[in-house]
């Protein structure tokens, strides 16, 4: 399963958000307004609970995101309910996130989210995000 909610976040939260480019901060160790944000519409469409390896990040890498699943590709991630991501910055170029069944190449479906949009998914779709040029950041969620 799978869902966008536009314009999840507006443009100067996201401005503040990208300036602090921070890994794997565990939830319940550090829970803020914009993860409760996060967390209270997800209750809305998804079953979860966030545990202790529940994480969010705020990341900027240009080389994109070859095909996984959320509970990783060597499954170090078992424990993972459900992936969030948020585009706070975009990119010059490419960054695009693309969704698939098991025959990933010919059956691909591009996303059609936008920047500020949340965007989650159960931990069982294959998803990847094109590499891309620019300034991207982006909130990652894995609960």
């Amino acid at each position: 399963m799978r869902k966008i909610y536009r314009n999840f976040i507006s443009k100067e939260d996201a401005l503040n958000m990208s300036k602090s480019i921070v890994s794997k901060v565990k939830i319940l160790n550090n829970k803020n307004e914009f993860v409760e944000k996060v967390l209270n519409k997800l209750k809305e469409d998804f079953k979860f609970t966030v545990n202790e390896n529940s994480y969010y990040a705020v990341e900027q890498r240009q080389a994109g995101h070859g095909w996984h699943k959320d509970t990783g590709s060597s499954n170090h991630m078992m424990w993972c309910q459900v992936g969030v991501s948020v585009l706070l910055k975009d990119g010059d170029s490419g960054g695009e996130t693309y969704y698939a069944d098991d025959d990933k190449e010919t059956n691909k479906i591009k996303s059609n989210r936008k920047i500020y949009d949340l965007v989650a998914h159960t931990s069982d779709e294959w998803h990847m995000v094109t590499p891309h040029t620019g300034d991207r950041v982006v909130f990652l969620m894995f609960i």
